[in-house]
C-alpha cells in the first residue's frame, strides 16, 4: 500500500505553508528522515522529512504553490511494493485536452481555482476536513483579458532608481547592498554613505538576492507589473489587515531626551565589541520600557476575544520587529526583565540575524507580550504602528538625532529620540497609555531609573 505523505502540523497554530523546493523526484530512493521538500510558512522556512523509506511515486504541488495542512504532498512506494507506474504519454503535439476547473478550499476563508484534466482518473483522491484536491493542477490566469495583455509584449515597468553619488555607488557593490533597495536620508532623499553602512550591518540583501519581480501587464494608464504576494508577505499583509478590523487603535506620541543614555552607550560601545556584541540603542530600549511594563502592567497584556478578558502577562517577552527580504518578523527576546543590557544586545543581534536567514525555531516568533518596531533606523520619525495581535501595546521607535530643544527660556541642541505608542483602546484606556509612556521618556532620559533594576 503506497503512504500518502501529507503535509503535517508543524505546530503553534499553522495552517497552510508555501512550497519552496522540492529535494526529490519521481523514482528516487529516500530513506527514512530524509529531506523531501522545503517549505515556508508564516514564520519560517522548514525542511520537511520522509517518515519512511521506500522510491517516490508521485509529489504534489510545484514551487509557489500554497498548501493546507494535511493535503498529500508525496506518495512513496514502500519495499516490496510494485514499481511506479509509466506516466500516461502525452497528447501529440496540437492536441488539447479539455479543462474543467477544480476548487480549492484554503483555511482563512480565500479559495482557488485551477484546471483540471476532464475525465482524467486520478491517482490518489484526497478528501479531508475542507480541502478536496484531485488530479494534476497547474496555475489558472486570473482572467481572459490579462492573458491576452501577455500575450502581446508590452513594455516593463521600470523601476525607480535611487539617487546616490557614484562613489557611493561603489561603495555599495563593495558592501554587497541594493542602494535601490533603500529609502535614502540624504537631501532629496538621495542613498548616502551612512544608510549603506547601516543597511549593511543590518544585514539587508544585495541586488543577487533581491526576490524576483512579477508578471509585466498594462492597465488602462500603461505598463504595470503583478507581483502575487506570497509567503511571509501575504502573511504579513493577512495580519495586518486582520489587526486593524478587530483592535480600536490609537497612537500617541512623545519624545525623550536620550542624550545621557547615548553617552553611557559611547562609553561602553567599545568594551561590548570586545565582546562581540553591538551595543544598540535598541537594548537601551527594551529595558526602558520592560522597567515601564512592570509599572503598567495593563500594556504587558493580550486582548481574549472569545473570553472577552484582558489577559494579563506575569512574564515580559519582547517582540522586535526585523526587516527581512521577504517581509517583516518579529522574534521575541524571553524574559527580558531577568537580562542586562548586554545580554538583550546579544539576543538582538542573534535573533536579527537568523531571522534574516529563515532559520528560527516557530516558538522564537511566538509569545511576545510586547513589541517594539524600530523604524528609526532607516530615518523615520514618528508612526502608527500596527498591532501585533494579540498584544495590546507596541512602541515604535524614530530616528534618534540632534535636534534644538527649548530649554531655560532659550534653545540647546539634544539628542532626541521619537517616540510612537500603538495601544487597543478596548484594553487600555488613553491616560493609562500615555502614562506609561511618559515613564518610557523618564526611563530613556535617566537611565539609573532601570539600569540599576528599577
Amino acid at each position: 500500500m503506497p503512504y500518502e505523505f501529507r503535509f503535517p502540523d508543524v505546530g503553534e497554530g499553522i495552517a497552510e505553508g508555501e512550497i519552496v523546493e522540492w529535494r526529490v523526484r519521481p523514482g528516487d530512493a529516500v530513506a527514512a528522515h530524509q529531506i523531501l521538500v522545503v517549505v515556508e510558512t508564516d514564520k519560517a522556512v522548514a525542511e520537511i522529512p520522509s517518515p519512511v523509506a521506500g522510491v517516490v511515486r508521485e509529489i504534489r504541488g510545484e514551487p509557489g504553490d500554497v498548501i493546507p495542512v494535511g493535503q498529500v504532498l508525496a506518495v512513496i512506494a514502500q519495499e516490496g511494493e510494485a514499481a511506479p507506474p509509466a506516466r500516461e504519454p502525452a497528447p501529440p503535439d496540437g492536441m488539447q485536452r479539455p479543462e474543467f476547473a477544480v476548487e480549492i478550499p484554503i483555511p482563512g476563508g480565500r479559495r482557488g481555482t485551477r484546471p483540471g484534466l476532464r475525465g482524467a482518473e486520478p491517482a490518489v483522491a484526497v478528501s479531508r476536513g475542507s480541502v478536496g484536491v484531485v488530479g494534476e493542477l497547474e496555475e489558472a490566469p486570473e482572467d481572459d483579458g490579462e492573458a491576452r495583455e501577455q500575450a502581446e509584449p508590452e513594455a516593463g515597468v521600470s523601476r525607480p532608481r535611487a539617487r546616490v553619488l557614484p562613489r557611493d555607488r561603489l561603495l555599495a557593490r563593495k558592501l554587497d547592498v541594493d542602494p535601490d533597495a533603500l529609502r535614502g536620508t540624504g537631501p532629496g532623499g538621495r542613498v548616502t554613505e551612512e544608510d549603506l553602512r547601516r543597511a549593511a550591518e543590518r544585514g539587508l540583501p544585495g541586488r543577487a538576492v533581491t526576490p524576483a519581480a512579477g508578471r509585466p501587464g498594462r492597465d488602462a494608464w500603461g505598463p504595470v507589473e503583478r507581483v502575487p504576494l506570497r509567503g511571509v508577505r501575504r502573511k504579513v499583509a493577512e495580519a495586518m489587515v486582520r489587526s486593524l478590523a478587530t483592535a480600536a487603535q490609537v497612537t500617541t506620541t512623545d519624545e525623550a531626551r536620550v542624550g545621557l543614555l547615548e553617552h553611557i552607550r559611547e562609553k561602553e560601545r567599545a568594551a561590548a565589541a570586545e565582546r562581540g556584541v553591538p551595543l544598540t540603542l535598541l537594548a537601551f530600549a527594551v529595558k526602558a520600557v520592560v522597567s515601564a511594563l512592570r509599572r503598567d502592567p495593563w500594556l504587558n497584556a493580550s486582548y481574549d476575544d472569545e473570553a472577552g478578558e484582558v489577559v494579563l502577562k506575569g512574564y515580559y517577552h519582547i517582540g522586535v520587529a526585523v526587516e527581512t527580504r521577504d517581509g517583516l518578523l518579529v522574534p521575541v527576546v524571553r524574559d527580558a526583565d531577568r537580562k542586562s543590557v548586554l545580554e538583550i544586545a546579544r539576543d538582538l543581534r542573534d535573533l536579527a540575524e537568523r531571522a534574516r536567514r529563515r532559520v528560527l525555531a516557530l516558538d522564537e516568533l511566538r509569545g511576545g507580550t510586547f513589541t517594539l518596531s524600530n523604524f528609526g533606523s532607516i530615518g523615520g520619525l514618528y508612526g502608527t504602528p500596527i498591532l501585533n495581535p494579540p498584544e495590546v501595546a507596541l512602541l515604535g521607535l524614530g530616528r534618534a538625532a540632534d535636534r534644538p530643544v527649548a530649554a531655560h527660556g532659550g534653545l540647546k541642541v539634544e539628542k532626541t529620540l521619537p517616540l510612537s505608542l500603538t495601544f487597543d483602546h478596548r484594553a487600555v484606556d488613553g491616560a493609562t497609555a500615555q502614562h506609561f509612556l511618559r515613564n518610557v521618556v523618564r526611563n530613556l532620559e535617566d537611565p539609573d531609573r532601570f539600569l540599576l533594576g528599577g
